[in-house]
Order: structure tokens, then sequence, then C-alpha cells
């Protein structure tokens, strides 16, 4: 089994939905001085879990209690008044969901060109 295809306990998408929310609902907190921030928190908390639930029964066809479980982690992630990405919990966040593998596609050892002499276009000397 190659280590792209190992299964992740988050789909993906779910990876994706709590850093680009996270990303997108705090950075704007910023224009309203924080006076927004304890909306906010509520509705990322509310939208990511309801998000996270849903990606992860469609998608990775989590049971209701795993589903849940994971949404409300995703929740946790953004509703709490701190950046995820470039923090441990973006790290653990990209791990989980598998999206740490995402630039090792483009470097594994079967997309790389081959070195054997028949391969090799530079001239000869």
């Amino acid at each position: 089994m190659s280590r792209s295809s190992l299964p992740t306990w988050l789909h993906p998408a779910s990876g994706l939905l709590i850093l680009a929310l996270d990303w997108l609902l705090f950075s704007g907190g910023i224009l309203t001085l924080g006076l927004s921030t304890p909306l906010l928190l509520t509705g990322a908390a509310l939208g990511t879990a309801g998000g996270v639930f849903g990606l992860q029964r469609r998608y990775a066809e989590d049971g209701r209690g795993a589903g849940l479980l994971k949404g409300m982690v995703g929740g946790l992630a953004v509703g709490l008044p701190l950046p995820v990405a470039g923090t441990g919990v973006g790290g653990l966040v990209l791990t989980l969901s598998g999206l740490n593998r995402l630039r090792e596609r483009g470097s594994q050892p079967d997309d790389l060109p081959s070195s054997s002499p028949e391969n090799d276009n530079s001239p000869s000397r």
C-alpha cells in the first residue's frame, strides 16, 4: 500500500473546509476591530460542524456517530478565536485529512524520468 493511499481520519474536503473557513472568517474580523468575534465564533463553529458532518457522511461514508464527532472537532478548531493555519492545530488538520501528502504526489519515484542511458538526451562527448 503506497503512502498516498493510506486512509485518513478526516476526508480531505473536510480538512480543506476547516482551513478555508478559519482563514475566511477570521481574516475579516480585523475589519470590525473584533466586535463581530462572538457572532463569528458561534457561526463558524456551527457551520463548520455541519459542513464536516455532511462531508464525512457523504464522501467518507462515516456513520452518524463518527460524522458527528468529526464535525464537533472541526467546529471546535474553527470556533476557537485563534488562527488554525500555521499552527500545530493546522498541521494536525493537514495530517488527519491527508492534505499534507498532496505535495508528495508530484515527486513520486514513478513520476520521475528514468536516468537510464537510452533515455539520456544529453550530447555525448
